[in-house]
């Protein structure tokens, strides 16, 4: 995950030598029945989980009980999988960094909301905003990644990942619950960063019906949150919030 790097590090009139630890990231081949899927740039540790989170919320496959093998044989991570339409093989190849979203759909159904069956309680939305922070590892001794945590309504947390990438510790995050049997449609997620709207798109598809970031979302982001039902707060540092839509799943009281 990490290699170590000699810097001049300055501090006002005083410079000295010293090293420092830097994340890592490599160039991976997301292979579906042989064949190519896409190039994407990970943090190279679950890598399995980040093709079955990356796969499920991007729509290539519907359902985790498609998929039958996942191998990792770096630089390929293939997949085997029943079922699968014929057009989320035939799509374009892609090449994007750790920090850009994947290519939009041309066109995609966004008429299913998601359902109210779930709902999370101010104190504990807030303590899950800390408990991020606590999962945030490697950001601590690099500086250098973003953190997803998937929870329990209850305040447990039951899946989380870091990667240079928003989008794939989202991605490897739910990836690790979906193939630990959870579903992630009984949860709620915790971010770093923004939310615009190629994330809210990833959420939607793995069903999880409320977010919580500590950055900003974006306009199409929250238009689209609400569009789908899905409860979206930003800016979460405690004792503050935005709610940009659906709030009766926050339990103020």
């Amino acid at each position: 995950m990490t290699a170590k790097y000699q810097v001049l590090s300055v501090n006002g009139e005083e410079s000295s030598p010293r090293d420092v630890l830097v994340c890592r990231e490599e160039s991976v081949n997301l292979r579906i029945n042989g064949v190519l899927i896409a190039t994407l740039t990970a943090s190279p540790y679950e890598l399995a989980e980040f093709a079955c989170g990356y796969c499920i919320t991007e729509g290539i496959i519907e359902n985790i009980d498609r998929i039958q093998t996942i191998t990792v044989d770096i630089p390929d991570i293939h997949i085997e999988a029943r079922e699968i339409p014929e057009s989320s093989l035939s799509r374009p190849r892609e090449v994007r960094t750790s920090g850009c979203v994947g290519l939009v759909p041309e066109k995609e159904d966004f008429s299913r909301r998601l359902p109210r069956r779930i709902t999370v309680t101010r104190s504990i939305l807030f303590s899950a905003m800390d408990r991020l922070n606590d999962h945030a590892v490697l950001w601590r001794e690099t500086g250098g990644t973003h953190c997803t945590v998937l929870f329990h309504p209850s305040g447990e947390d039951v899946s989380w990942a870091e990667d240079m990438g928003r989008h794939n510790s989202v991605d490897k995050t739910i990836g690790k619950a979906l193939l630990a049997g959870i579903d992630p449609c009984t949860t709620f997620i915790t971010c770093s960063g923004r939310m615009p709207e190629g994330m809210i798109g990833k959420f939607y598809r793995a069903g999880i019906p409320i977010v919580v970031t500590n950055n900003a979302p974006s306009a199409a982001g929250i238009d689209l949150a609400r569009r789908v039902d899905m409860t979206l707060a930003g800016f979460v540092r405690p004792p503050r919030m935005n709610i940009y839509s659906v709030p009766e799943r926050i339990l103020l009281d």
